[in-house]
């Protein structure tokens, strides 16, 4: 982990930062979901997002790395524990943005994409939105937001860490798997990477 870093949970005042690093985590898919092409009109979405908090997008189910006491990196996960209102805030924050038309679009742009994503099993964490800051790459902060989810993961007896990646992110592939995930599941847009934990037992 860098000199001087902390990982601790994302609050609304990150955003300014966090934002962002969201929106360079997922840029393609972001902005044909939620800008139908337009980076700007999907970041203004993620912001309001954040800034309601709860959901797929919000400060609460999000992490962030401190460098130096600057927010340098982000990450979030997806589980079977999550708040039983975490699906319905995510819909609210688009209709409170986007009006009930509009969302409608949005959702079914949504789904065509989940259709092509792997969702985590019941016995696997699901990693993601995971980025970092250009000017603290290469100094741990990624692989330091990896472990801190396999904690979290290995507390809730998960049998593994899995993730979404673009087929065309080499780079990200080639990190992945530096860190011991491997590729498990692929269609023409996506891999879904894993990596075992192995939980010890008393």
């Amino acid at each position: 982990m860098p000199c001087c870093s902390i990982i601790r949970n994302a609050k609304k005042d990150d955003g300014s930062v966090a934002v962002p690093l969201l929106f360079n985590a997922g840029k393609h898919l972001l902005t044909e979901v939620f800008g139908e092409g337009d980076p700007e009109v999907a970041s203004q979405y993620l912001l309001s997002a954040w800034n309601k908090g709860g959901g797929q997008y919000g400060f609460e189910n999000h992490w962030v790395a401190e460098v130096n006491g600057n927010v340098a990196g982000l990450i979030s996960c997806w589980h079977d524990r999550l708040p039983e209102n975490f699906d319905r805030e995510t819909l609210s924050s688009i209709v409170e943005h986007f009006g009930i038309d509009d969302a409608l679009e949005i959702v079914m742009r949504s789904q065509r994409y989940l259709a092509v994503l792997e969702a985590p099993l019941f016995t696997e964490m699901g990693i993601g939105h995971l980025a970092v800051s250009p000017d603290a790459r290469r100094q741990g902060t990624g692989s330091a937001l990896i472990e801190f989810m396999e904690v979290k993961a290995r507390a809730m007896k998960k049998n593994a860490l899995v993730l979404n990646c673009e087929i065309a992110n080499e780079g990200a592939i080639a990190f992945y798997k530096r860190l011991g995930f491997g590729e498990h599941r692929a269609n023409d847009q996506f891999v879904q990477m894993i990596r075992a934990l192995h939980i010890e037992t008393k």
